[in-house]
């Protein structure tokens, strides 16, 4: 900041400034030095325009600096090399100016010089010189001086009231014929004939009359033509008197002639500054006050002549006034010429307007002229062109492709930052270079350089576009891929000027398509193919010589069971699992797609059914490895043979029959095995302990003695006092052995198990009887159960009598967070429920039934966990409350 505050000093500086480096020949010695900089003072100062010497040598610039007789090169080379600071004076000669000039090294090799310009000085200096040895010389020799003049001079003494010569000059011999001699003895009348004589004497003695000097001016003719003179009589007094008459005439003939001329002239630029149709005004500089104005400047400005002249410049410029002064004084010393000024019209419309402003000598004394062009429209056009051009190179800039401009070379000359990050070159150190330097391309399939795009356009006049698979190598040697277009740029004419190249990186883009392709043929969830691609393999295989062909269906058992009881998630990575049982023991060469949603497609070019055979025994050997807890791994398989006159897709659909014959037979052993792992999962998770299931079973079928329910629903609620709660296996871990009470997130958690319970159900035939009544299990009687809310006897039986059982038991048995109740204690809570919670005969019947006590109950209650949280009416309360 602070050397940029240091550069514009030196700029606005009033002293000249340059900057410059010192250049050396094949021997080091130096030679020459260039400008690298200089500021407007220096420009005011030598008359050298910065934009035609910057980057030249001295030599260049100025021929003759090293041929006088101070070597300018020689001294500068000095200071540059010494790093010295030296100060002198000295003559100019290609320049013809005196200067004072400060130079100094910031750098070796570097010299700044610092000017001002003495030329002024220096000349009044030889002039009180020059002077003082004329004076010195009149002293001397009075004659001399006295002969110097062109005028006609003579000396005279006055004797008694007339005039006697003393001596005349040389002008005044040529002009009367007599030497000084002669002059003594003559008297004026003699000298220069009676009429010229009596107005001499009229002359010189108003002189000695008056005292002071008498100009007189005298047209008189002559044999070789009419002359005009001017004559001065300067009396010189001793003690008050005239002593002496000092006479010079001067022949003002051509004087008079061209005062004519110029008042010719005058009339002439008075006419052409009333009548020109250009704007023109004349200005006092000091006050900026209008002087003159003509025509059209009235009309111009909507105002008469005496209205205009009667007002300041400021009174018309929209600038400050400190503004307008600043550039009146810039114009009056002739450092800026030319301004652009917003005026206003007498209507108070603003026009901008060019103005030309110079110094001229004006009988007022120095006036400043003025003409001026109502530019208004050029400006308007001028910033809607930047403003356009603005928009364009913005947009240019800013596009989201790389774009490179070059001139007509093919060099580059813009840029965008798009096209900076794609290849890693700066526009800076890019801009003046061959396009080819920067922008090396290569074929991404052989490696070799393709054809210079911008070279082509140039030799084509066309647009071109890469080949695909082209490549950019960039700066820092990495390879990227891109797709661009090259086109012309045209003139006016028609003519080209230079290309344009616009580009992009599709390096992503082609990864994103190869993502795309991959994923139009494999299957996201698993990796393997999908059934598109393996249909179009299958269209291929039908038709080639790799046979025989295996085919092998199989299909995931349990899938469904699996999403409603775990979720979707467990069921995908069970998915999972099985297509790495299948993709670790199959071939590299065979074919393995995701046929359909739990369907798996293999493919086994030159297999027999043997080798079919031992692969789908490693295939479910590794599923029982997979097998973790409840996630049960199993599939049923079905494969066929394709020999050379089978259609493969009828051996692909033979394999499916055979698939599903299968899976009929494995169906219930395997929905068992489910169960049962259920079973177990909930048993390690001492949700129900053994004896818990067994205890409700029992108080479940001395009820239904009691109720006399047939065969069918004690068998139906034997096996729901067993499974009411398998549900619970879906729910999490966490929220089933936690310790305290339930937060409302937990506890509708925990309200889902009886729908998961009921879709477990659903999916075994074996259970499908109870699935209604484990989804209804933990209804109340007064409508405020879950999850439908059913009321009074719209709840199943077996579903109000299981209530009341499990809550009995629940209550006269441990929990992590209360000691077990008495069964006295139990009886009258259960009691206090009934019509509530429970249902009342129900209720009335488990009360009397427990008063006989004609149930066996087993003594053994252990330290179960509560496998009914949240469903026992005092646990309901607890988390309510």
């Amino acid at each position: 900041m602070k050397e940029n505050i240091a550069m514009e000093v030196l700029k606005q500086a009033p002293f000249g400034y340059a900057y410059h480096e010192l250049l050396f020949n094949d021997r080091g010695q130096p030679e020459d030095y260039i400008f690298l900089d200089i500021n407007h003072a220096f420009e005011e100062m030598t008359g050298l325009i910065g934009a035609e010497i910057i980057g030249k040598r001295v030599t260049q610039v100025l021929p003759g600096i090293r041929n006088g007789n101070f070597d300018w090169v020689d001294f500068y080379a000095k200071v540059a090399l010494a790093g010295e600071r030296r100060e002198f004076t000295q003559y100019a000669e290609p320049l013809g100016r005196w200067y004072k000039v400060t130079a100094f090294s910031p750098e070796k090799g570097y010299f700044a010089t610092l000017f001002q310009e003495t030329t002024g000085e220096i000349a009044q200096i030889q002039e009180l010189e020059k002077q003082k040895k004329e004076i010195e010389k009149i002293s001397s020799d009075l004659k001399i001086i006295f002969n110097s003049t062109q005028d006609a001079m003579f000396l005279a003494r006055i004797e008694k009231g007339d005039i006697r010569y003393i001596m005349n000059n040389t002008a005044h011999q040529k002009l009367t014929g007599y030497t000084p001699e002669e002059i003594n003895e003559k008297t004026p009348e003699e000298l220069l004939g009676l009429e010229m004589g009596k107005s001499l004497k009229k002359g010189y003695l108003k002189a000695v009359e008056e005292k002071h000097p008498i100009e007189l001016e005298e047209t008189l003719a002559f044999p070789n033509g009419t002359r005009t003179w001017h004559t001065v009589f300067t009396p010189v007094l001793e003690e008050g008197e005239v002593k002496y008459i000092v006479c010079s005439r001067k022949d003002i003939t051509l004087q008079k002639k061209a005062e004519k001329e110029r008042e010719y002239h005058f009339r002439r630029l008075q006419a052409m500054f009333e009548e020109h149709a250009a704007i023109m005004l004349l200005i006092e500089p000091a006050t900026g006050k209008i002087v003159d104005a003509n025509p059209a400047a009235c009309a111009f400005y909507g105002y008469t002549r005496k209205e205009l002249l009667s007002l300041q410049i400021q009174d018309l410029n929209m600038l400050s006034e400190e503004e307008v002064e600043k550039r009146r004084l810039l114009a009056l010393k002739k450092r800026q010429r030319y301004f652009l000024f917003p005026h206003r019209l007498h209507s108070g419309e603003i026009r901008l307007v060019d103005v030309y402003s110079c110094p001229v000598t004006h009988y007022d004394g120095q006036m400043l002229f003025s003409i001026i062009f109502d530019v208004t429209d050029r400006e308007r056009y001028k910033e809607e062109l930047y403003r356009e051009k603005q928009l364009l190179h913005t947009t240019l800039l800013s596009i989201g492709d790389g774009v490179v401009t070059t001139d007509s070379e093919g060099r580059i000359i813009l840029m965008n930052k798009f096209a900076q990050e794609i290849t890693g070159w700066g526009e800076k150190e890019a801009s003046g270079k061959p396009f080819a330097q920067v922008f090396k391309l290569i074929s991404e399939d052989t490696g070799e350089e393709v054809e210079n795009p911008v070279a082509r356009v140039f030799l084509t006049e066309k647009i071109i576009g890469l080949a695909n698979h082209t490549a950019l190598i960039t700066k820092d040697g990495r390879q990227v891929s891109i797709a661009d277009s090259a086109a012309p740029i045209r003139d006016e004419k028609g003519k080209i000027f230079g290309v344009v190249m616009v580009f992009r990186d599709v390096t992503q883009e082609k990864e994103h398509q190869g993502k795309i392709l991959y994923m139009s043929y494999h299957d996201s969830l698993t990796g393997l193919y999908n059934r598109r691609f393996m249909e179009e393999r299958i269209m291929k295989l039908d038709t080639s010589l790799e046979q025989p062909i295996a085919v092998i269906m199989g299909d995931v058992n349990g899938l469904k069971l699996t999403n409603d009881v775990f979720g979707h998630e467990v069921g995908d990575r069970l998915l999972q699992k099985t297509a790495d049982a299948i993709k670790e023991n199959c071939r590299q060469e065979d074919i393995i797609a995701r046929w359909g949603g739990d369907e798996f497609l293999i493919l086994l070019p030159r297999s027999t059914a043997e080798n079919a055979e031992n692969i789908i025994k490693r295939i479910k050997d590794s599923c029982v490895v997979k097998s973790d807890g409840p996630m049960q791994v199993s599939v049923s398989f079905g494969f066929a043979v394709k020999t050379k006159k089978e259609d493969l897709l009828q051996v692909i659909k033979e394999a499916e029959e055979r698939m599903y014959r299968q899976k009929l037979m494995e169906g219930k052993s395997y929905r068992n095995s489910i169960i049962n792992t259920l079973l177990a999962t909930l048993a390690e998770k001492n949700l129900e302990t053994e004896e818990h299931a067994e205890r409700l079973r029992d108080y479940c079928q001395a009820m239904a003695k009691e109720i006399k329910l047939s065969a069918k629903e004690l068998d139906e609620l034997a096996l729901l006092a067993v499974l009411h709660d398998i549900g619970k296996v879906g729910i999490e871990g966490s929220i089933l052995q936690k310790p305290g009470l339930l937060n409302s997130e937990e506890w509708e958690e925990m309200k889902k198990h009886p729908e998961i319970g009921f879709r477990i159900a659903q999916n075994a035939p074996e259970l499908s009887a109870v699935a209604e009544y484990i989804l209804f299990h933990h209804e109340r009687w007064d409508g405020k159960g879950y999850p439908k809310g059913l009321k009074g006897e719209d709840i199943p039986l077996l579903c109000r009598i299981l209530a009341v059982t499990d809550a009995y038991d629940a209550m006269v048995s441990d929990r992590p967070y209360r000691k077990a109740m008495s069964r006295e204690e139990a009886l009258l809570e259960i009691k206090k429920n009934a019509g509530a919670q429970f249902d009342p005969e129900v209720t009335n019947v488990f009360i009397r039934m427990l008063g006989v006590e004609n149930i066996r109950v087993h003594a053994k209650r252990g330290e179960e966990k509560d496998g009914l949280r949240g469903t026992s009416m005092i646990r309901q309360n607890k988390i309510k409350s």
